[in-house]
């Protein structure tokens, strides 16, 4: 009877075919009668109840297969049965899909004890793993992902795929999405190898909504449908409902962007319609799974129809509350009630509901611990700010704009965090990733292609590493403080209050134009600037140039040519961006992406003028210049002047001394920053694209990575990087832009003085000291940094970046 039972279920997962797989299992019920001993008769009805719990959960039947699942647990404890720690862990996990966290806590506990007890690490090993589940239900992902990462590390290929889906999901709420599809494609091909249907259809669907973060819609929506079909022919309908869901979701996520016809808009409401009322009909679960994000599609399919009312009408049948549903879904739920108030004349009921969502994306990353993972979780707020500035815009008024652009911002910026106990597996980690870097950097561009494999290698192998870093840093938790958005009105005030002639410029992108906020003592209005196009190839001219110009070996000529090709490009990237403003004084720009990696100083109209950036107006009124007058200077290996130019530097400060040779080393700098009040690193710089926090500088026994500082207290000091790019950073989808200044800016760093093309080693050693000479008489940055680079011949592209003090 154990072997037939067993090939209903097995029958099942292979080929779907859910009627047979029942129809077995009610042949052996039927028998149970016939089976004359007391003791065997209850162990064959426990082995029944507990398959046809196993079908009822697997084909969308929840509350039946708890049911049955909580009859097997009490014939199992009844029996002694060696099976019952099997059966509590089924009963857990389904509690979980119930949402009865602390229900599925206590069975998956003593599964956990029953198993270790039995030297049953498979078992063992999957009732942690969904222990570290129950704390993503929490909304503590950090612990979540350590509990599934320790489980992984026991479990066998055919359990780890099945964890891995989840481990999915929790990085997809974390806004890790690559890393999730990541996660999702090794699934998936596990699950292909051992056929196991419905698995293959939940990976179907949790990519989609990983790829729709993605911005691939065609992906999205082919995944989702393909998802749907697979589980309606498993006969489970609340997860085909779920899929159809993800669809509908996918097509108005597209066409938010490519806009949509009202008739169209009314057809899917129609169907996101249809599709709450099959999941209100299944009751229990499928409400947060189904019902809500349903309504939720359908009430934003009406706005863009146009019929608030209608919107109005469906929005009013969602809760007003949603604790326990996930973060996105509560996101959407503010999201939708802001456009709808919007739509409706309501700023005032629009902006409450923005900023709910804004603090409870808030303290949902407060509990996060690495930057990396912070600042990926933003893509969440991304649909709240965008609709919350669309409103904005529409309005005309200036400081309604700078107020809903800043909400945005801040919800995306951020302090670094209190740093986690020591952690000597990162540590390891980060170590040997500096390691294999340098070996590979040792072996040089061979020409022999045995050498260039091993280079690879070397290459690879950092790569591993680092990755491995990264998964191991978003197990820390958090605690860092939430960013304060600074309103137009209290940014007036504080330049008022310090006689301040400084003007402020909020950068926003509308449609294909830039755009400017500008903010005075004086005043505020919206100045429209250029073409994002435009701006965008001239930016590009300009790298070009200054990489040119950063080549001491090229002709007279060409560079002759190069500087005078830089100059048109400035002079226009000027005439666009910055003449309109009107500003004889101090500039603060606040820009993303693109314009932020401008060389704002080395426009013509700046020369000699205080400029300085961020990607917020972090706003801080009254704060010291610099954190203490002790200085840590330090030259990397392998640049011509980096040893001369940290000695002037150093002479520069009193009782300072520079780093170098052996001594530069990365826990030596590393040491100094936490105490040191100025810091100037003149090193080899490396901005790294796609994994932006192994941006590094190199020192004496390697690579110091961005990723490495994470934690460390820097406020109130001002940090010189005289090395090349690493004033470059790369924009997330939805999150903060990544790189070893931001970085440096989000642990407090009171300003950073990087560069954001190459930079000549010799124009380096020229500026730096003058620099500093004007940081140690009491210059603010930016304009220590204008003096400095004055009456350069040709333009420096440093930029200071830091929070604007006033």
């Amino acid at each position: 009877m154990r072997s037939t039972i067993g090939a209903a279920a097995c029958g099942f997962e292979l080929d779907g075919d859910v009627r047979a797989a029942r129809q077995r299992i009610e042949a052996m019920r039927a028998v149970l009668d016939q089976e004359p001993e007391e003791r065997e008769r209850l162990r064959f009805a426990l082995l029944v109840e507990g398959q046809a719990a196993f079908l009822d959960w697997r084909t969308g039947d929840l509350d039946h297969a708890h049911e049955k699942l909580s009859v097997a647990v009490a014939l199992a404890r009844r029996l002694g049965d060696p099976d019952t720690a099997t059966i509590l862990l089924n009963r857990g996990s389904l509690r979980l899909d119930l949402g009865d966290v602390d229900g599925a806590t206590a069975d998956l506990s003593e599964a956990v004890g029953s198993g270790d007890a039995a030297g049953d690490v498979l078992l063992a090993s999957k009732a942690r793993h969904n222990l570290g589940y129950a704390e993503y239900l929490r909304g503590d992902l950090p612990v979540a992902l350590r509990a599934m990462d320790e489980a992984a590390e026991q479990a066998p290929d055919r359990h780890a795929a099945v964890g891995l889906i989840d481990r999915a999901q929790v990085l997809l709420d974390a806004g890790l999405l690559t890393e999730a599809d990541d996660a999702l494609r090794e699934a998936r091909e596990h699950l292909s190898r051992y056929r196991m249907l419905r698995d293959l259809a939940e990976v179907e669907l949790v990519r989609s909504r990983v790829v729709l973060g993605l911005r691939r819609y065609a992906d999205a929506r082919r995944l989702a449908r393909s998802a749907s079909r697979r589980f309606d022919r498993l006969g489970n309908t609340p997860w085909m409902l779920r899929a159809r869901v993800a669809e509908l979701q996918a097509a108005l996520t597209e066409h938010r962007s490519d806009g949509v016809t009202p008739t169209t808009a009314r057809r899917h409401a129609g169907w996101a319609l249809a599709l709450a009322r099959e999941g209100e009909a299944l009751g229990g679960a499928a409400g947060l799974g189904v019902t809500i994000p349903a309504q939720l599609l359908a009430a934003e399919w009406l706005v863009t129809a146009g019929d608030v009312p209608a919107a109005q009408d469906v929005l009013a049948q969602v809760p007003g509350r949603l604790d326990r549903a996930p973060l996105p879904v509560r996101l959407q739920h503010e999201a939708v009630l802001a456009q709808l108030a919007f739509a409706a004349g309501d700023r005032r009921g629009g902006v409450r509901a923005v900023r709910r969502g804004q603090s409870a994306l808030a303290e949902h990353r407060a509990r996060l611990g690495s930057v990396d993972a912070v600042t990926a979780s933003a893509v969440h707020g991304v649909r709240l700010g965008n609709v919350d500035v669309a409103a904005a815009l529409r309005t005309r008024r200036p400081g309604t704009i700078f107020d809903a652009v800043e909400r945005g911002r801040a919800a995306f910026a951020g302090t670094g965090r209190v740093r986690p106990p020591s952690d000597p597996v990162l540590a390891g980690l980060l170590a040997a990733a500096r390691r294999e870097v340098e070996a590979a950097r040792a072996l040089g561009v061979p020409s022999d292609p045995s050498h260039l494999a091993r280079r690879q290698d070397h290459l690879r192998s950092a790569r591993r590493l680092q990755d491995d870093a990264r998964r191991r840093a978003w197990q820390h938790g958090g605690e860092a403080a939430t960013p304060l958005a600074t309103t137009e009105r209290r940014l007036r005030a504080a330049l008022a209050a310090a006689g301040s002639d400084a003007v402020v410029a909020d950068l926003v992108v509308e449609g294909d134009d830039v755009l400017a906020v500008r903010v005075s003592a004086a005043g505020t209005r919206l100045v429209r600037l250029a073409p994002r196009a435009t701006v965008a190839e001239q930016v590009r001219r300009a790298r070009a140039d200054f990489a040119v110009l950063s080549n001491v070996l090229i002709p007279v000529p060409m560079r002759e040519a190069a500087v005078a090709s830089l100059t048109r490009t400035l002079t226009a990237l000027d005439d666009a961006l910055v003449v309109p403003l009107e500003v004889d004084g101090d500039l603060h720009l606040a820009a993303r992406d693109l314009l932020l990696a401008l060389p704002w100083a080395s426009l013509p109209s700046r020369r000699g003028r205080r400029t300085w950036a961020n990607s917020w107006v972090d706003l801080r009124v009254g704060e010291p210049t610099r954190r203490a007058d002790e200085a840590l200077v330090v030259a990397g290996p392998g640049l011509r002047f980096s040893g001369a130019e940290a000695k002037l530097v150093a002479s520069v400060w009193e009782g300072s001394e520079a780093l170098a040779g052996e001594d530069a080393t990365c826990e030596a700098v590393a040491e100094g920053l936490r105490s040191a009040g100025v810091v100037h690193l003149a090193a080899h710089g490396t901005h790294e694209t796609d994994n932006p926090l192994f941006s590094s500088l190199r020192l004496a026994d390697g690579p110091l990575f961005a990723h490495e500082l994470d934690g460390i207290d820097l406020h109130g000091v001002v940090v010189v990087l005289s090395a090349c790019e690493v004033g470059l950073s790369t924009p997330r989808i939805g999150g903060e832009s990544l790189g070893l200044t931001s970085v440096l800016l989000r642990l407090g760093a009171r300003a950073v003085v990087a560069s954001v093309a190459p930079l000549r080693d010799d124009v380096a050693a020229r500026v730096m000291p003058s620099l500093h000479a004007e940081l140690r008489d009491g210059a603010m940055p930016g304009s220590a940094l204008a003096r400095a680079v004055a009456d350069e011949p040709e333009p420096v592209p440093l930029v200071c970046f830091g929070p604007l003090v006033v």
